[in-house]
């Protein structure tokens, strides 16, 4: 088992793809026998995570390591300018120091995300909520931090590559400009892939009064639900006033996350929207504000006031995260392109 290339190899640009696939089975054999430790070593604490929903998790996380994994070939186009004799060192360099890379955040993530919660329920699909049935309302069908991390590693990405290309081609070095531009556009590829993909696969839920939808806010999460309806009939309208309640729950903290450190919710966006899809932003709003900060355990209500046509039927509540820009390219965030949302029935 050599990883490592032969002289005659490694003396043509070609050698590269052998070296880095080469070592991709490593790769992937290492980060494999990681978990199987894991489940050996600590058996049976993970019984209750070896679900079909959770085997399907694993498989979307080894392709995203499998993707990070590409960012190899980035490295190698300064590799290639270098003389010879340096290539396998530093491509040896490269290729621990990413496996290392990898390793640490699998570990993270293991015994951060998922140790702590497996037997506590039935398990996430996609072990990011803790102590959640896979079942659960929420803003994400993808777990957030991945999400996250993602977003900014694709950011990065972009940046390097068409970065690479640039110079290259005033270099005047088109085969390598090449290079970097194929690399970003298959990188472009693998992730609006996954992001198209995983909006494709979300639907819209309507969830009954006293339900909660949930927002990850990465190590913990916030959960929404309609508590009371009162309708006032006027002239020309009807008024009604939505008592929502916000609940920080507290069985959904990170273990490093201290336990008294209050949250303050992102911003958010409260609309009630009708059967023709029309709608009516709260015109009063009383009680305790949306961006009250919360602590573990804690809750609130919030009163909203919304005046809407008398013609005006089937009617839900959405509570979204006030729409920026990134959020509309982070994998499986509700405000995502194309993502199904998840409303209130009132």
């Amino acid at each position: 088992m050599q990883l490592q290339p032969s002289a005659n190899q490694s003396s043509a640009p070609h050698s590269a793809p052998r070296f880095w696939e080469r070592g991709r089975l490593y790769y992937n054999l290492i980060l494999s026998i990681v978990v199987l430790l894991w489940l050996v070593l600590t058996w049976p604490h993970f019984r209750p995570a070896l679900t079909l929903p959770a085997f399907a998790a694993m498989a979307v996380l080894a392709l995203l390591a499998n993707l990070c994994y590409c960012a190899a070939y980035l490295a190698e186009i300064p590799i290639q300018q270098l003389p010879i004799e340096y290539w396998k060192r530093l491509r040896w360099a490269v290729f621990v120091f990413g496996t290392l890379l990898a390793l640490l955040l699998e570990n993270y993530w293991i015994a951060d995300e998922i140790y702590p919660d497996v037997t506590q329920g039935p398990p996430h699909p996609f072990g990011g909520m803790n102590h959640m049935s896979s079942a659960i309302a929420s803003n994400m069908n993808f777990p957030a931090p991945l999400a996250v991390l993602g977003f900014l590693a694709a950011s990065g990405g972009l940046l390097i590559a068409l970065a690479s290309a640039l110079i290259f081609w005033f270099a005047r070095k088109p085969r390598f400009a090449r290079i970097a531009a194929a690399t970003l556009a298959a990188g472009a590829v693998v992730y609006f892939g996954l992001l198209f993909g995983f909006s494709a696969a979300s639907h819209a839920t309507t969830l009954a009064r006293g339900q909660e939808k949930y927002f990850c806010e990465i190590d913990c999460h916030l959960a929404y639900s309609v508590l009371d309806v009162k309708t006032q009939a006027r002239a020309d309208s009807t008024h009604y006033v939505v008592t929502l309640r916000t609940r920080f729950d507290e069985t959904t903290t990170s273990p490093s996350r201290p336990k008294d450190a209050p949250l303050t919710p992102s911003p958010r966006l409260v609309r009630l929207l009708d059967a023709g899809g029309h709608e009516y932003a709260p015109a009063v709003e009383t009680g305790t504000p949306l961006l009250t900060p919360l602590k573990p355990a804690d809750a609130y209500t919030t009163q909203l006031e919304f005046a809407v046509p008398k013609d005006a039927g089937a009617l839900s509540l959405l509570v979204t995260t006030t729409p920026q820009w990134p959020d509309h390219f982070v994998i499986g965030d509700e405000n995502s392109l194309g993502h199904k949302k998840t409303y209130l029935s009132l």
